[in-house]
């Protein structure tokens, strides 16, 4: 049974990795791109993270819960220094109905 749970999860980890370079191709500018590949890609590491402890091993198990306490901490803080970066640079808001909140 956990076989199936762990293949379920990898399924969707990889589902979700997928959307997150669909996202960063489709997407109209740096901004939402750095949103579709920092939370999809937190989000499937995550789930691939957690079919790996499913395995039971003690090592394992330790070791993916730091990577995803590491990618929690660093992913929003890499998004963020990328669209801070691409702000400064001057990149604009290609989105539709996009509300620059920087130029009040």
């Amino acid at each position: 049974m956990t076989e199936v749970i762990e293949d379920i999860l990898i399924l969707a980890g990889l589902v979700v990795l997928t959307l997150a370079v669909y996202g960063v191709v489709r997407m109209p500018d740096v901004y939402t791109q750095t949103h579709a590949a920092s939370k999809a890609a937190f989000l499937g590491i995550t789930l691939l993270l957690a079919s790996a402890a499913m395995s039971g091993d003690g090592g394992i198990i330790t070791r993916a819960l730091l990577i995803v306490m590491l990618l929690a901490v660093t992913t929003p803080v890499a998004a963020h220094s990328i669209a801070r970066a691409a702000r400064r640079r001057g990149e604009r808001m290609r989105t539709p109905d996009a509300v620059d909140e920087t130029q009040a």
